[in-house]
């Protein structure tokens, strides 16, 4: 059998009753254990505003149950404030609080790239201003009269609105239209290591054209077979420092080969 919790077995009457109650005997009790015992409770009691309060931000970049915890500990934080009198109301205390809480992690946590403080302030009013034009017009409303609604600038609005978009990350493994199996990520262009190359061995290439037939055999075995020094030495039947002169001299010819100022002769 599923597990309910306080707040479901409490019509709204017995759990103000029991609230009023808890809080009288959280004022008379100086024992820590007990103390932490009707916290605990209280909290229990109230966990569907915390659910209720998250749900309003659910969906909008940031993931559902960090806003519950967060709204979990506005709950928190507001029966350690409160104190109960004649006419006040626990509910109506820690509504504003839970929700503050949660709406201050929303706006420092939602950001993909995160805009100025005004920018992201602006956000909640231009979309109550939106919602209100449109129930009153019947139609969405434009740049230059929603930004009158709000006082604020077509330029201040419109870098609001696009920094809303930084909100939403984009998945790479999302369907890529509607070809089954492949992905967003799929259909991005990929920057590969041997075509970032390729000028640089047509540059290459040329510059070779340039040597004698000793260097461009020396280049090979040094280079494409990945022979030593000493085992072209002993190839070419000479000493492994001599190598080491010619091979250094090759390169130094095909470097200048290859700067701009020996690719423009070879252009001219």
């Amino acid at each position: 059998m599923a597990r309910h919790s306080t707040a479901q077995r409490h019509t709204p009457e017995t759990r103000d009753a029991r609230t009023h109650h808890l809080f009288d005997e959280l004022a008379e009790t100086r024992d820590p254990a007990e103390r932490s015992r009707i916290e605990a409770e209280l909290v229990e009691l109230h966990l569907d505003l915390c659910d209720r309060r998250a749900a309003r931000y659910a969906g909008r970049g940031v993931p559902y149950d960090d806003l519950v915890q967060v709204a979990r500990v506005g709950l928190v934080m507001s029966i350690r404030r409160y104190r109960p009198g004649p006419d006040s109301s626990f509910v109506r205390f820690a509504v504003p609080t839970i929700t503050g809480e949660v709406k201050r992690y929303f706006r420092d946590h939602g950001w993909t790239v995160r805009p100025p403080r005004r920018v992201q302030e602006l956000g909640p009013q231009v979309r109550a201003a939106r919602e209100r034009w449109e129930h009153e017009h019947g139609r969405p409303p434009g740049l230059a009269a929603l930004a009158d609604e709000l006082d604020v600038s077509v330029r201040e609005l419109t870098e609001c609105l696009v920094a809303e978009q930084n909100f939403h990350l984009v998945s790479l493994d999302q369907p890529y239209l509607d070809d089954e199996g492949a992905s967003l990520g799929d259909r991005l262009p990929i920057r590969h290591r041997e075509l970032d190359m390729v000028v640089e061995r047509f540059d290459l290439a040329h510059a070779l054209t340039r040597l004698g037939r000793a260097e461009r055999e020396l280049v090979r075995l040094r280079f494409v077979e990945g022979l030593t020094q000493k085992q072209i030495g002993e190839r070419l039947g000479v000493s492994q420092m001599q190598v080491s002169r010619l091979v250094t001299a090759v390169l130094k010819r095909l470097r200048a080969h290859m700067e701009p100022a020996g690719l423009q002769s070879r252009i001219a």
